[in-house]
């Protein structure tokens, strides 16, 4: 009986020391270092906004507190800036990514050929869970969803790789819609300078992006036509969502998929050999800054949205928006292959 008391004392203590020791050697670690939050998009842009917000508060949630800066790499739909942290800088726990939600459908349309394995990083959670909206400026002679279906209009996009490229093609494939894309511009603030310049006609990304120029709304400069993502957005409610209006089993799958994607929208992530200590160390750094009051307020000031996810819950959601038909991931591969 004694034993077994013993043995019983012992492990518990070993359960309180284990996690403490692991606190500890992360504070070691992170002690005076400087963490670089990679984003893929350019400044001021929406993805760069919620890397700023992040890393100007989670480094005191971080043994240790290091110092958190941001680093934009824009090109190729932010795909330069998942490799340059995935394959490129040591998988130490210094270098956070925050790239294009789009990018995990790379593993599942490119399988082994896949310039970075999402499937594999670990995410520390997700910011918010954004709605993307098909939008054109007002001086376009399109103005409903079934416009889009009988005019060619031109969108703007980073790179085959992101959200503003995907969704377009994708429509055009589900809905009959004509949208012809223009590729290249480093940002979505990019592009919306360009819709405001006339260079193009529309964009589609989030309507967080559009939030942040809100004379856009109040005086309608542009035109939404169709909302993607998994729930409609209050601004919205009178448009359909994506899943609401396509046709056939097949295109279902690819329109829950696709509204799936992009609602893990600002989901920052680690390399997948970094460390274990380190990776539960800005987990519990991300749950804490999510909860912070001075974080939240920050967020309710700058009109950014917050609707957080844990590490472990967004690796879940990818798990199941990868877990599809060969029929759908065939279908999608061939239709967003980079152009050739």
């Amino acid at each position: 009986m004694k034993r077994w008391i013993l043995a019983a004392a012992a492990a518990t203590l070993v359960a309180y020391v284990q996690p403490a020791a692991a606190q500890n050697s992360a504070a070691d670690f992170y002690k005076g270092k400087t963490i670089n939050l990679v984003t893929g998009f350019s400044a001021g842009g929406n993805y760069d906004l919620y890397a700023r917000l992040l890393a100007e508060f989670i480094g005191k949630h971080i043994p240790g507190q290091p110092q958190v800066i941001v680093q934009n790499r824009p090109g190729a739909g932010s795909l330069n800036a998942a490799a340059y942290v995935i394959v490129v800088q040591p998988n130490d726990g210094l270098n956070i990514g925050l790239t294009a939600n789009a990018l995990p459908l790379d593993q599942l349309l490119e399988g082994k050929d896949a310039k970075v394995d999402m499937k594999k990083v670990r995410w520390l959670g997700n910011l918010v869970e954004l709605t993307s909206a098909v939008t054109v400026w007002h001086t376009s002679p399109v103005k409903t969803l079934e416009d889009l279906k009988k005019r060619e209009v031109v969108f703007g996009s980073t790179g085959p790789s992101g959200e503003t490229y995907v969704v377009p093609i994708v429509l055009n494939d589900l809905l009959g819609t004509k949208i012809k894309m223009v590729t290249g511009y480093p940002g979505i603030n990019e592009v919306m300078l360009g819709v405001e310049r006339g260079e193009i006609d529309g964009r589609s990304g989030s309507w967080s992006n559009v939030q942040q120029r809100p004379d856009w709304i109040s005086e309608k400069k542009i035109v939404p036509l169709l909302q993607i993502g998994v729930r409609k957005h209050p601004d919205l409610a009178k448009l359909p969502l994506l899943t609401d209006v396509v046709q056939g089993e097949r295109n279902k799958k690819i329109a829950e998929l696709i509204s799936a994607v992009v609602a893990i929208s600002r989901a920052p992530y680690l390399p997948p050999n970094t460390p274990e200590d380190r990776v539960k160390a800005l987990r519990d750094a991300f749950d804490a800054t999510m909860k912070d009051p001075a974080f939240i307020k920050a967020a309710a000031d700058r009109n950014m949205e917050l609707s957080p996810s844990s590490g472990e819950e967004v690796e879940k959601q990818m798990n199941r928006v990868l877990d599809v038909s060969p029929e759908v991931a065939d279908h999608l591969r061939k239709l967003l292959a980079p152009p050739k």
